[in-house]
């Protein structure tokens, strides 16, 4: 278990969907290149069975795609991001012909939840999600392989939080809450996290001046400790968190005294 102070940091919303896009771009040339050795080292080598390390990188590629599009998206960007960066993606696989044609087709979801493969919901209370999710079929079609796989991309980053608060002198009162997170419903941790407290309707940055305590226990878990004059009988917190690939997500709960 560790013990850490985190400060807040402004995060300019024009730099992370400039650093979003050039992940994608990063992405799709490393992709090229991968496969351009593979097709190298398997005409030298003959391997048969690199049919398998392709269909893993395809499918890994994939999945990257789909994380920097919601990091994208979860920062500001257009919901339309995830459906144009898959379709690049798909162009530069049918491109290859190492194993002949290669047909890489993909539906993201629409549903209650999901629009365009996108859902964010951050106005559920206690309860904040920042979710990608496309179905795929994967067609490889040539002299030695004909074969068809369908799989399902899903990235889903989920906080929740919640608390309690003691009171202290006058209007001051020691707030503290638990807030766990998840990447695919596992356990994940925190790349920065913002809280802001209500008074008098609007809402206030937490920094080192209310003493903020922030202990990471390593395993997705964190307990947060601030003080804060509140005149209100309860204390509405927003938590705002960046997980470690860059998908934003926020989650507000009310604080009542213990």
């Amino acid at each position: 278990m560790r013990s850490c102070r985190k400060k807040l940091r402004a995060n300019s919303s024009a730099q992370l969907l400039i650093v979003a896009a050039l992940a994608i771009a990063v992405l799709i040339s490393s992709t090229t290149i991968y496969v351009y050795e593979l097709s190298e080292e398997t005409k030298s080598e003959k391997v048969s069975s690199s049919i398998s390390d392709f269909i893993f990188a395809l499918k890994q590629n994939t999945r990257n795609t789909v994380i920097s599009s919601l990091a994208n998206v979860s920062n500001g960007g257009e919901k339309r991001v995830l459906t144009n960066n898959l379709a690049e993606l798909s162009e530069v696989f049918r491109s290859l012909t190492l194993f002949g044609l290669v047909d890489l087709a993909f539906t993201p979801l629409n549903d209650s939840n999901y629009d365009a493969g996108v859902w964010l919901s951050w106005n559920t209370s206690d309860i904040g999600v920042s979710s990608a999710y496309a179905n795929f079929t994967v067609k490889v079609q040539g002299m030695a392989t004909n074969m068809t796989l369908n799989y399902a991309g899903n990235i889903t980053t989920t906080i929740a939080i919640s608390g309690y608060y003691t009171k202290l002198v006058g209007e001051e009162k020691l707030v503290n809450l638990t807030c766990n997170v998840y990447n695919e419903e596992k356990p994940a941790l925190v790349e920065n996290m913002t809280l802001f407290y209500e008074r008098l309707g609007s809402w206030i940055p937490v920094d080192s001046s209310n003493n903020l305590s922030i202990t990471d226990y390593g395993n997705g878990t964190y307990t947060i400790s601030f003080t804060a004059a509140i005149p209100s009988n309860t204390v509405q917190v927003s938590t705002h968190v960046y997980d470690l690939r860059g998908i934003f997500v926020l989650a507000n709960t009310t604080c009542y005294e213990a």
